[in-house]
């Protein structure tokens, strides 16, 4: 039988930062490799059951295409694309292999729904797929190919990208969106009680991906009217880092989600897990 799979959307730290300890860095207090977050990680396969998928297929917010573009490299580098942390971090290493067979998959799937799609077969695997999964698959054995963004950064052509993909998850593959849940400006410099927009904000976030009544089409049209609120804007000044939540979601059929795990690690900084 073909194992089908859930999709995930994991929170992908600042750069990093789950590798770096408090003495050296102690901005990253939540986010450092002795947090709670960064022990969710590793305990994520066991503690959720996760049976070991076919290939895994990440959505980093740290690939824009002007069309989808699939990565169809056979042995992926690491593409440390971060600035200004302990050297140590520049020399963190996770060979996965590439998933090619999977990557044309995804291609055909996409051209099916009517997307120009492209591959890029020199890419190395950004910091949005191997700072989360070396903690998570730290044995490098399951296949991975990377799908960018779209360009265009808008929500309802992330919806049918996300669509478009859904056949994965009953081929044994696992989609994982990696991203953030707030992404504002200066999350690590503001400690404190939560602002009153970010409790808004994950109100509505947990209404939208978790409520069982809703029917897919209630939680396409709250998506695509997210920016018609101010504590969305506020929390996504760009949206790159939420978008990866959009197509984990419709890859999923528009299931309702669980929180995995929930953390304010700042005034304005939210981290969260969702599988849906």
């Amino acid at each position: 039988m073909t194992e089908s799979q859930p999709t995930i959307f994991l929170s992908h730290g600042a750069g990093p930062s789950f590798f770096i300890s408090t003495k050296d860095m102690p901005q990253l207090k939540g986010l450092d490799k002795d947090s709670a977050a960064a022990d969710f990680f590793k305990t994520l396969v066991a503690k959720e059951n996760l049976q070991e998928p076919k290939a895994i297929l990440v959505i980093s917010a740290h690939w824009e295409e002007r069309v989808p573009t699939v990565q169809t490299t056979k042995s992926p580098s690491l593409y440390y694309d971060y600035q200004g942390f302990p050297e140590a971090t520049y020399r963190l290493s996770w060979p996965a292999p590439g998933a090619p067979d999977v990557a044309l998959r995804v291609k055909t799937l996409l051209e099916s729904s009517g997307f120009k799609c492209n591959t890029n077969s020199e890419r190395g695997f950004d910091h949005g797929v191997f700072v989360p999964l070396v903690l998570v698959y730290p044995e490098a054995r399951i296949a991975v190919c990377q799908l960018s963004l779209m360009g265009s950064l808008d929500v309802e052509d992330h919806l049918k990208l996300g669509e478009a993909l859904a056949p994965l998850t009953q081929e044994n593959v696992l989609i994982i969106g990696s991203g953030f849940t707030t992404h504002g400006g200066n999350m690590l410099e503001q400690p404190g009680p939560a602002a009153p927009w970010t409790l808004e904000f994950q109100s509505w976030l947990h209404d939208v991906l978790t409520t069982p009544q809703y029917t897919a089409d209630d939680r396409k049209q709250k998506l695509i009217r997210c920016k018609t609120n101010e504590f969305f804007r506020l929390a996504h000044p760009r949206i790159e880092h939420f978008l990866p939540i959009v197509v984990t979601l419709a890859a999923s059929g528009y299931r309702a989600g669980r929180v995995l795990f929930s953390e304010f690690f700042s005034k304005v900084g939210i981290l969260e897990h969702y599988m849906f």
